[in-house]
């Protein structure tokens, strides 16, 4: 995993239309992460537990149970 720089973090409920999310193949149990691009908004699914940026919060995290850096 990937360390994230910010921990405290914000949230916002944003609706998107489902068949939008279906085009893309995210469903509500996908791993998804958020960038920021030339002033738009790019939510894509992630693929391999590898690319999942860490938030350094463990407890809500999809991928604890295989994290190395994860002291248990």
């Amino acid at each position: 995993m990937q360390k994230a720089t910010q921990v405290n973090q914000e949230y916002t409920l944003l609706p998107v239309p489902t068949e939008v999310l279906e085009e893309v193949r995210i469903d509500a149990f996908s791993t998804v992460q958020f960038s920021v691009a030339r002033g738009k908004l790019i939510i894509e699914p992630i693929d391999a537990e590898q690319n999942m940026v860490c938030i350094g919060s463990c407890c809500l995290c999809p991928g604890r149970f295989t994290c190395e850096g994860v002291s248990r």
